[in-house]
Parts: structure tokens; sequence; C-alpha cells
């Protein structure tokens, strides 16, 4: 298993796709926390037609190494991984395609290092803890407390997937539930991944930004609803919009094959 060697602790990361080489700039992928049945791999398959993805654990989480100290990590501290990883990997620029909470992240690399990005694409980003995002959020940690594991299981698939998508996979949402049973909702982990969200505010980042973006939101996503999509695409000079209706949160599972080929062709279009 590759393990980037770190002096922050080490890094667990894989690369799909073509080796990585000197000549071509890789996707960093910066994945959603959460899974479906499904799971992000599919998408990072997609992508993997056209280039070298690299698909990386955040500290702390999956098979990275946890040398932070417990509590929440700002989102610059989560750019610094990536930053680090990218330098033990000998590579210089790199296409960020972020999901959530890493649009957080990969606007953490563009304010500070903007040089290292060829191109940004957010997916269901946010803009800033407005009212509803701080409700929403603050909900999501009340739930935890308040309810069982399954409870939760599925208060968190109702808020992240749309319902025909809840339908159309129905079984493997229940086999998922099934396991969570056996998994006790720690509510303090849970905020400490949100409170990081709720500090961060990119209206500032957002006006310096100069490379390609392309920013996708789904109009029937709750919990960052599409006026942030819509936000940032207004403050970023030159960015393309893709807009689904009825995606939810979890656009790389929910819309896997058009999300991917609309990444393909944005970056194809600004670097042939």
């Amino acid at each position: 298993m590759p393990f980037a060697k770190l002096f922050g602790g080490d890094i667990y990361y894989e690369v799909n796709g073509q080796p990585i080489n000197t000549q071509s700039t890789p996707i960093v992928i910066l994945k959603p926390l959460s899974r479906g049945p499904v799971g992000v791999q599919p998408f990072i398959n997609l992508l993997t037609t056209n280039f070298t993805v690299i698909n990386y654990d955040q500290r702390g989480l999956g098979q990275s190494q946890s040398t932070l100290p417990p509590g929440p990590v700002p989102m610059n501290e989560r750019a610094t991984e990536i930053l680090e990883l990218l330098d033990s990997l000998s590579i210089n620029k790199v296409h960020l395609v972020c999901h959530s909470t890493g649009c957080g992240i990969g606007l953490s690399i563009a304010d500070m290092h903007p040089e290292r990005i060829s191109s940004i694409t957010l997916i269901s980003p946010w803009t800033h803890a407005d009212n509803h995002l701080l409700k929403m959020q603050n909900l999501r940690v009340a739930v935890a407390k308040a309810l069982d594991p399954s409870d939760y299981f599925r208060f968190n698939i109702s808020l992240l997937y749309p319902s025909h998508y809840r339908r159309d996979h129905e079984q493997g949402f229940s086999e998922m539930e099934l396991v969570s049973q056996n998994i006790k909702v720690d509510p303090k982990f849970i905020s400490d991944g949100l409170i990081p969200i709720l500090k961060f505010d990119s209206r500032e980042i957002t006006k310096k930004v100069k490379c390609p973006t392309l920013v996708s939101f789904s109009n029937d996503d709750q919990l960052m609803p599409p006026w942030f999509g819509k936000s940032i695409s207004n403050d970023i000079c030159g960015a393309e919009r893709l807009v689904f209706n009825n995606g939810g949160h979890m656009l790389p599972e929910t819309c896997t094959a058009d999300l991917a080929s609309g990444i393909i062709e944005f970056i194809k279009k600004n670097y042939p």
C-alpha cells in the first residue's frame, strides 16, 4: 500500500489510471467523507479514462495516520497536507476536483499557493456559514446526540441523497443500515468535522481565484443549497457552471457519468 512518509504524519494515497510522470498534470480528488452503497470509485474510474487521478485519505481518516491533536482541523491545515503529499511525489501542478468540505480545502490551496493549481472543480460547495448552513450543521450534531445509530444513519442519508436515488439503491442502503447498528455515533467527532466548515469563509478567496474553475451543484441540495454555487461562480472570474436538478448533495454518486464527463470536457477545453 502506498504511503507518503511525511514529517507531519504518513498519508495514504492511491494512483488511479496512468502512473505519475513529470509531463502530465494529474487530478487530485478531495472526495466526500460520507458514502452510499456505490461510493466514489466509479466516479474516479471515469476520470481515469483521460487523467491520472490521485486519491488520498486525510490525516486521522481512512488509512492515514492521526498525528494531529484531537479536535477540529482548519481548512488551511488540511490544505497543507495535500501540498506536502504533492511535494513528496514531485508534482508541481494539479487539477483539483473537490466535493463539499473538499471545496474549502481546495480553495485554501488556491489562496495559499495558486501557482500549484491548473484548474479547480468545486462540487456542492458553500461560501460561508449563513443562517441556513449553521442551522443544518447544528441539527446534524443534535440528531447524533438524540438518535440511535440506525436512526441517525437514516436521517443522514435522507439529508445527503435524493429520494429517487435512495429508492433505486434501497437494498444497498438497507445493508449499510444493518452495519451502522454496530457503529457508535460520536457527536463530538461529527462536531469536530463540522466546525471547520462553519468557520471557513470563501468570499474573499473566490474574488482572487484566477485559474479555470468549474462549479457544480444541484438545485435540490438540502445541505448546501444552490445559492452557494451560484454565488461562487459569480465571484470567480470566468467560472463555468454544471447544474443538476435532482442530484442532492452527493453528486459524485448520484450523477456519476454526467459529472465526470462534464469535468473531463472542462479540463480538456482549458488544457487541450
